[in-house]
């Protein structure tokens, strides 16, 4: 599952890192920041443990999208937020945000929720700090680019305004499909991406197409 893995959902979360940057540059000036936008202790995220039936389900998706890649042939897949979660807890791929990040999808937006800790950032006043967070979006992929619609963030209880959030969509994107550009095609998730026709949410589901070669 490794180019799935470095593909779909690390995209997601450099999407998550780019919205807290957002909230973290207007509080710039703030001499008070990194205590307000961070925590000392993590946040119960609600994860519970895949049962082998989710698991199965959520490696069978992941088997047709690989196929549907390496056959040239155009497939279509649809992974419940179920699926991600169980990915995220028994792939090898996610061990460094398991535990750590939650998905859930309905009405073709995604939540995602994350409390990670912020020790490997060089700055002695994140040491023993928790990023605490949670965003809520519409998402899409086409013709090698991304559309991420923001509909609301929220970091260690601070929430971004909504006319923020709305002005800051567009500088968003491009921001967006430049770390894509500069991240995930230079690694070896780009035999991913040069496959993928669309990703979309579709009700409760995120669904993958694969081109036709």
């Amino acid at each position: 599952m490794g180019c799935f893995a470095v593909g779909c959902l690390t995209l997601l979360i450099i999407g998550f890192v780019l919205v807290a940057g957002v909230i973290g540059g207007t509080w710039y000036f703030c001499r008070k920041a990194a205590d307000a936008l961070t925590s000392s202790q993590p946040v119960e995220l609600g994860i519970t443990a895949p049962d082998e039936a989710q698991v199965r389900n959520a490696e069978r998706s992941v088997t047709r999208v690989k196929t549907g890649i390496a056959t040239g042939q155009e497939t279509t897949v649809a992974f419940t937020a179920a699926d991600l979660n169980a990915l995220v807890d028994r792939d090898p791929n996610f061990s460094e945000v398991r535990g750590r990040i939650r998905f859930d999808i309905a009405n073709s937006i995604m939540t995602m929720r994350v409390s990670a800790p912020l020790d490997e950032i060089p700055w002695s006043r994140l040491q023993n700090r928790w990023l605490n967070a949670s965003a809520t979006f519409g998402f899409a992929y086409a013709f090698e680019m991304f559309r991420l619609d923001l509909r609301s963030a929220e970091i260690n209880g601070y929430q971004l305004p909504e006319e923020l959030c709305s002005n800051f969509v567009s500088s968003f994107n491009r921001r967006l499909n430049q770390s894509f550009q500069d991240k995930i095609r230079e690694s070896e998730g780009a035999e991913f991406w040069d496959h993928v026709k669309s990703i979309s949410l579709e009700g409760d589901k995120l669904v993958v197409t694969t081109k036709n070669d």
